[in-house]
């Protein structure tokens, strides 16, 4: 049987079907109810003259609800595909399917069938007979609308390397995708990213290799390095075909959209880097990724050119971690970046550790993001709490005091809305339980820097440390809004346009 079998789901438990003897997933099903016929319906009756009806009639009783297969073949190319239906089912109930599945008017087919030494013409009222020939289609795939120009992808880096698969993977060869960098991988892990910085999901949808039509990759690790996962999007791109569509160390510089609705005519101004010359080119649509991690927040304390000792941002290698050791260091936030910065400063061997915040934000012990990761249905906030629990006991944390939680009195149901990512790793919890790392929280945060020294705002505190990283976290980059035209976004499109597209933070 072809891959372009549909399967409907069987109404009762007992009715056989094939797709209960195969463990082959099945593509998208035709609706449940089709070749019902409803006698009631305003589709097949006026409903002025409803009253003169019975609520079931005689040829109702009679349809025979038995379940078939029938079989479509195509004419010309003799395709095939074979539809689980009724004895009742009309050439209508199918004509229907088709035309919702490939797109089309259900009045382009005919269907005939051999009756005796002829051939006859089905019409559409008829119960559809066990095998027939279709008339006025190519496929029983949708056909691609061709487009006279590329569609434009921005950025190289995950998203925009996963698209390029999808397009190669359904043979779509008319699309090119520009980055500014001049290798692939995005602007989150070459410029946001540290030499210590690794992945925090067990997920496998970030390696490119994730895909049920590729083999399982043998050389991935769970938690590559920011160096590991760059070379892996790399040889990824190379082995996947994608690299001759990049244009590489070019820059987006503009997006023109002319028209109205679906007539809408793109064009897309770019420029090498460096070269100061920019190129026009036509785009049948835009898809834009530019990155979650965009521009860093920035704030700059009262007195710190008395510091005397390192201030440094804890990202885009701005802190070597070599100046950590033997220091005390106050990391300035608690965001999922502030969690791995506190795992770097061990590794780097810190001697203490001061995770300053205005409130918690939730961590998350390695064991629960596997449980989450690996779980077939999305796991409850709830039990997503109770397992963190052995964790939070260690270090003396109720996590269901957390301003991101809203549960009742019971904990047996809750929500969770919490600004910044979760931060993932056992080394947050080790540290607190070891006295090596203090959390403290402070509603008005740092108020000002002595020698050696920070005040917070709301204790009075001074702590004394020789190194403070600042992570505060990210905002979003008003450059993409300009080079796009957003006025509003619906969902992921642009100003309602369909062939606008944007995923970004």
């Amino acid at each position: 049987t072809p891959s372009t079998q549909p399967i409907l789901e069987p109404s009762s438990p007992g009715i056989p079907w094939p797709c209960q003897s195969g463990s082959v997933a099945m593509p998208a099903r035709p609706p449940v109810n089709m070749g019902m016929y409803d006698p009631t319906s305003e589709r097949y009756r006026d409903p002025s003259k409803m009253q003169l009806m019975k609520t079931i009639s005689k040829a109702e009783e009679e349809m025979s609800k038995t379940a078939r297969e029938v079989e479509l073949r195509l004419h010309g190319s003799g395709e095939i595909m074979r539809l689980p239906a009724q004895v009742c089912t009309t050439v209508w109930d199918i004509k229907l399917f088709l035309a919702e599945r490939l797109g089309r008017d259900p009045g382009d087919f005919t269907f005939i069938a051999k009756q005796g030494p002829f051939w006859r013409e089905n019409k559409d009222c008829e119960e559809m007979r066990p095998k027939v020939v279709v008339k006025g289609l190519k496929s029983f795939e949708r056909e691609r609308v061709p487009h006279e120009h590329p569609v434009v992808v921005i950025g190289a880096g995950h998203i925009g390397l996963r698209q390029a698969m999808v397009f190669i993977k359904y043979k779509e060869s008319n699309f090119v995708i520009f980055d500014r960098k001049e290798k692939v991988g995005g602007m989150a892990w070459w410029d946001q990213a540290n030499v210590t910085s690794k992945l925090q999901t067990e997920y496998g949808v970030y390696h490119l290799g994730w895909d049920e039509t590729i083999p399982t990759p043998t050389d991935d690790y769970p938690w590559p390095s920011r160096d590991e996962l760059l070379k892996m999007f790399q040889k990824g791109a190379e082995e996947y075909g994608i690299i001759p569509y990049c244009r590489l160390g070019t820059e987006v510089k503009e997006v023109k959209a002319e028209g109205q609705e679906l007539d809408m005519k793109y064009e897309v101004v770019v420029e090498k880097i460096g070269s100061n010359k920019e190129e026009t080119l036509k785009a049948a649509g835009v898809m834009m990724y530019p990155g979650n991690l965009s521009l860093p927040r920035r704030e700059t304390y009262k007195g710190e050119e008395d510091f005397g000792g390192t201030i440094a941002y804890g990202m885009f290698d701005e802190f070597s971690y070599k100046e950590a050791q033997g220091k005390d260091i106050a990391i300035i936030g608690h965001g999922a970046f502030a969690v791995e910065n506190v795992r770097s400063c061990c590794e780097y061997d810190s001697h203490q550790i001061y995770l300053i915040c205005r409130r918690k934000n939730i961590a998350c012990p390695r064991f629960v993001s596997w449980l989450c990761n690996q779980s077939l249905s999305p796991l409850s906030a709830s039990l997503f709490l109770h397992a963190m629990k052995p964790m939070y006991d260690l270090v003396g944390y109720d996590v269901w005091d957390y301003y991101g939680v809203q549960g009742n009195a019971s904990r047996t149901t809750c929500n969770i809305q919490q600004k910044a990512r979760f931060g993932i790793g056992d080394v947050y919890f080790c540290a607190i339980s070891w006295g090596k790392l203090e959390v403290i929280e402070d509603p008005e945060g740092v108020k000002r820097l002595g020698h050696h020294a920070l005040y917070l705002g709301g204790s009075g505190r001074k702590l004394d440390v020789q190194c403070i990283l600042k992570l505060l976290g990210f905002v979003g980059d008003p450059t993409n809004d300009r080079v796009m035209k957003i006025k509003e976004l619906v969902g992921f499109w642009v100003n309602e346009d369909p062939r606008r597209y944007v995923v970004a933070e």
